[in-house]
């Protein structure tokens, strides 16, 4: 007897708890909590497979995780548990329409109409499944005959707009949908597809942009009037992405989408709405949060498998990490080098070498693009900069020179200069010193011209007196500690050299009195006083020299070969 009575506690308690489960999933589904209500669901189900409440439960939650082949799974089998269900039936039929499986969704629906003529609802199924397989004719008549059977209900408005949707007719497709939201203003179906018509509106608006913006406004209306009903309402959120990507409102168009993501993560559109995604936060300059989508793209969605990369590589390049976007750049340049064929693309892959270390490679991708657009003047004169410092002085002149025939005057001076530096390092010191003069004639204040042109006269064999001349002209524009020091120092040595002790030890005190820190002023002023035969000046200056500088050698050796006290 007692075993009896433990085996019928046990049992009850296993009934509470699948109507508990039930119970749950239902709240869970009520809640929008469309995965979790999923899981319990089937956790029901194992249990009790033939429940026709649950396994409808399961199909509408399904549809809602836009998942249709789950959600026609579990509708087939409500509709074999019964067939005389008219929810079971729709539902069914419904889902064997949307999967194209029209001829069986006619048989069920028609079969039912003949046991239930005057059930309105199941006439504007049967009226949707003959739109969904296109007989359009006899779909309006269906349709029209329930609207007419109920005009209290919005279902016939509805199916009537869908009706005039699918013939392109959308201005009567939106009197339906609207006639339909005045029986029923929260119905959310009805909001959606007004939404979804006033787009269409706008799409085939080609003569009035006021208008068609009005529609496209319009459409985001409504959608936002569904996210105020239901927060959860995913669809929303991704047609209004869309809208807003396509109208260049890109931070709307992001936030809107990653809600979507968040609440389908798996749903078929969800691998859309990560690409719309990661194109929106890319160019509203979000990387960092574009490349997970990115990555998706990439890996997931063959289409746009290469234009994702060059986004990709586009993020690496403005988040600094050149390496990365060096070797995806190299990737696509490989693979496809039309994708990154524009000028501005073929900069960030230049420069994402030069800073991830390959300059070799880099010289050869900024001159194809340069060679593309002559009008790219900040990468022309980077690339002679860089041809310069690797010795390929030939290549920097024709930058140099490409630079002032198409970028203005503003810095001329400068890039004579530095053409003229060019050839005296190819060791061409005429055509070095024909180049410092024309910069010294746009912009006398350049210093490192008059030391450039003073060195190209003294290997040109020029007089000392001209080469001179040039240096004290320089040491006029040198304003600063850096200008004297490219100045002096040669003027200096030039002296000595000329053993011109006196003037020397002129220029070298003006230099040591404008930089007091610089040994080597004093080191010269040292020398200029010691070729004049003062020593105990030059051991003054000698020991001056050490005090800034330690390591000098020639002070030490000169303050020893002096006996200086």
């Amino acid at each position: 007897m007692q075993s009896i009575m433990l085996l019928l506690l046990i049992g009850v308690c296993a009934s509470f708890t699948l109507a508990n489960e039930f119970e749950q999933a239902q709240k869970l589904f009520n809640e929008k909590r469309y995965t979790e209500a999923a899981t319990t669901i089937e956790n029901y189900l194992r249990s009790e497979p033939n429940d026709l409440e649950a396994l409808l439960l399961a199909g509408d939650i399904y549809t809602e995780l836009e998942n249709p082949k789950r959600a026609l799974e579990f509708y087939e089998r409500a509709y074999q548990r019964n067939r005389d269900d008219a929810r079971a039936i729709r539902a069914y039929s419904r889902a064997l329409s949307n999967k194209g499986e029209h001829k069986q969704a006619l048989e069920i629906l028609q079969r039912a109409l003949r046991a239930n003529p005057k059930d309105v609802y199941l006439r504007i199924a049967y009226g949707q499944a003959l739109l969904a397989a296109d007989s359009i004719r006899a779909a309006e008549l269906e349709i029209t005959k329930a609207r007419e059977m109920n005009r209290s209900i919005p279902d016939g408005y509805l199916a009537l707009g869908d009706l005039y949707f699918n013939q392109r007719v959308y201005p009567l497709a939106k009197d339906n949908y609207e006639q339909a939201l005045k029986l029923d203003p929260d119905n959310l179906s009805a909001h959606e597809k007004l939404a979804l018509v006033y787009f269409r509106l706008a799409n085939a608006e080609v003569v009035d942009n006021a208008l068609a913006n009005e529609y496209y406004s319009r459409s985001l209306q409504e959608w936002g009037e569904i996210i105020k009903r239901d927060s959860t309402y995913a669809r929303a959120y991704f047609e209004r992405g869309k809208i807003f990507f396509y109208a260049s409102r890109y931070a709307e168009a992001a936030a809107s989408l990653r809600t979507y993501i968040r609440l389908r993560p798996d749903a078929p559109n969800a691998a859309l709405a990560r690409w719309y995604c990661a194109q929106s936060l890319e160019k509203i300059g979000q990387c960092a949060e574009a490349e997970e989508f990115l990555r998706f793209a990439v890996e997931q969605i063959d289409s746009v498998r290469t234009k994702a990369q060059l986004l990709l590589a586009r993020c690496y390049f403005d988040m600094k990490r050149y390496a990365d976007a060096a070797a995806l750049f190299g990737t696509l340049d490989t693979e496809n080098p039309e994708l990154i064929s524009s000028t501005l693309d073929r900069e960030r892959f230049g420069y994402s070498l030069v800073l991830s270390g390959d300059t070799l490679s880099a010289m050869r991708v900024l001159r194809q693009a340069v060679d593309k657009d002559s009008s790219r003047c900040v990468t022309i004169y980077r690339l002679g900069e860089l041809y310069r410092n690797r010795q390929q002085y030939d290549d920097a002149i024709v930058m140099y020179e490409r630079y002032l025939r198409n970028c203005g005057d503003t810095i001329a001076g400068k890039i004579f200069a530095l053409i003229g530096a060019a050839h005296f390092s190819a060791n061409r010191p005429q055509l070095a010193a024909e180049a410092l003069r024309q910069s010294i004639r746009k912009d006398s204040t350049i210093v490192f011209a008059y030391r450039m042109l003073a060195a190209s006269l003294r290997s040109s064999g020029a007089k000392v007196e001209d080469v001179l001349s040039v240096l004290r002209q320089g040491i006029t524009f040198a304003k600063s500690a850096s200008d004297r020091g490219l100045i002096y120092p040669y003027l200096c040595q030039l002296l000595l050299e000329e053993k011109r002790y006196e003037e020397l030890k002129t220029a070298a005190s003006q230099w040591l009195k404008s930089d007091p820190d610089r040994a080597e002023a004093a080191l010269y002023n040292a020398v200029g006083y010691q070729g004049l035969g003062d020593r105990d000046s030059a051991c003054k200056y000698y020991r001056e020299a050490l005090r800034l500088n330690p390591s000098l050698e020639i002070a030490k050796k000169n303050l020893k070969q002096l006996e200086c006290k």
